[in-house]
């Protein structure tokens, strides 16, 4: 148990920096694959089409989704269900002329609350359903997500600026009548114009679940929600530009170099790394997503969107590899690391043997993603991408149920509507 618990208290895992600076500007991407999964193309946007910076290339069917826009000036090279590709070219005069022609929206003047605000930032490019959520206390979880990724330091301490116009815009959209801005206990940070509260700043106090419970003192309470920082930078970027949502914050890292920088929507992967001088060798894995709960991209043309937040080299040799057929040995570590109090090595056994409905007696759905149990498992198994994999064929296997039942249910009213009228009815007529 005191091993453990070192492993736990890994230095690693702490989640303060002392990064205090601002964002460096990412590269000027001379391609770009946008992520357009769910997204309606608009009118014109084919192959070959020519676009330009803040033009709106598709929407989403999903109000609380943002409709995509290109980053930079280019040509459409290639669409398929997933993605826009677009490599940039040297603008014309009538390309500059509509790019300059884009009509920047004041948020901070503009009317606009609740759902009719929210439509408006849908169209600008940004996610609202966690920024508009129905409660009545709403959190704003102020810490790194995950170890390693460094970004929130400075978005606290000197994008205040940006975080202020998120705040202003956020109080307009969101129906809750408290919001509380959740900062690691160890920043000596006081803003006069929201309430503060100080959390542990220790892997995985990070996650929602456990922000908001640090915060109210409860598990799961009614009537609270939580949205992250990167989010609200998202809103008061936009706010202060008035410019659609095409940059985002990433931290690029490896084990001898770290970083913050603004890139655009639909950058490479590889581009960013070359930008960044990250080199990438054989046998090093490439990580899209924080290193405990990120997932492993297996080339360098994948690309972040704006959501990613962090892109990190792990070296070779530097973390033991998992074995996806190494046998759970039963040792419990997984079980004392978890935080949610759930057995992962039954989760991840039951997954691997496809009993994906045992895991729901399991209580697989309060399982917090936090990638803990795979860290400290002794055999290398890979604990948390079986949950995933379980927690995937558990929702589609809800859906396939709904759509039966609503098959169903259509069937039996056409059965109905059908059936001809008895003959004392038809007798009474």
């Amino acid at each position: 148990m005191k091993e453990l618990f070192q492993i736990i208290q890994d230095p690693r895992f702490h989640l303060l920096y002392g990064v205090t600076q601002r964002f460096s500007a990412g590269p000027q991407p001379q391609r770009v694959r946008l992520n357009r999964e769910g997204c309606k193309l608009v009118e014109g946007v084919t192959k070959r089409a020519s676009v330009h910076p803040n033009m709106r290339l598709a929407v989403h069917p999903n109000p609380g989704k943002g409709d995509k826009f290109s980053p930079i000036f280019g040509k459409i090279t290639d669409v398929s269900e997933r993605s826009i590709f677009i490599d940039y070219i040297e603008p014309d005069e009538e390309l500059r002329s509509a790019a300059a022609a884009v009509k920047k929206v004041d948020l901070l003047a503009a009317p606009e609350q609740g759902q009719e605000l929210a439509a408006l930032l849908k169209s600008l490019g940004l996610n609202t359903r966690s920024l508009g959520q129905d409660c009545s206390t709403l959190i704003i979880n102020g810490l790194n997500p995950d170890p390693g990724v460094t970004w929130a330091e400075p978005m606290l301490l000197a994008h205040q600026e940006t975080i202020r116009a998120g705040l202003k815009v956020l109080r307009r959209l969101s129906p809750a009548n408290r919001i509380i801005l959740a900062v690691p206990k160890e920043l000596n940070l006081h803003l006069t114009d929201i309430e503060i509260a100080h959390v542990p700043a220790h892997y995985p106090a990070s996650i929602n679940a456990l922000v908001v419970k640090a915060v109210t003192g409860k598990e799961n309470p009614k009537d609270v929600g939580i949205v992250g920082l990167h989010n609200l930078w998202s809103l008061g970027h936009v706010a202060r530009t008035g410019l659609p949502l095409t940059e985002t914050v990433v931290t690029l890292g490896s084990l001898e170099h770290s970083g913050n920088y603004i890139v655009y929507d639909g950058s490479l992967i590889g581009d960013l790394l070359e930008f960044a001088h990250i080199p990438l060798h054989t046998g090093d894995t490439l990580v899209r997503g924080g290193p405990l709960r990120g997932e492993s991209v297996d080339k360098l043309s994948r690309s972040i969107t704006c959501g990613t937040p962090s892109v990190f080299v792990v070296e070779a040799g530097t973390i033991p590899p998992m074995e996806g057929h190494s046998p759970c040995i039963n040792c419990g570590a997984c079980v004392l690391a978890c935080p949610a109090r759930l057995s992962p090595s039954i989760l991840s056994r039951n997954a691997e043997f496809a009993l994906h409905d045992r895991n729901t007696a399991e209580h697989i759905t309060s399982c917090l993603e936090c990638g803990l149990c795979g860290y400290v498992c002794i055999a290398r198994r890979p604990v948390l991408q079986y949950i995933r994999l379980s927690k995937y064929k558990l929702a589609q296997a809800a859906e396939a149920r709904r759509c039966l039942e609503s098959r169903r249910t259509i069937e039996a009213s056409c059965t109905i509507a059908a059936q001809p009228e008895s003959a004392e009815a038809q007798g009474g007529k």
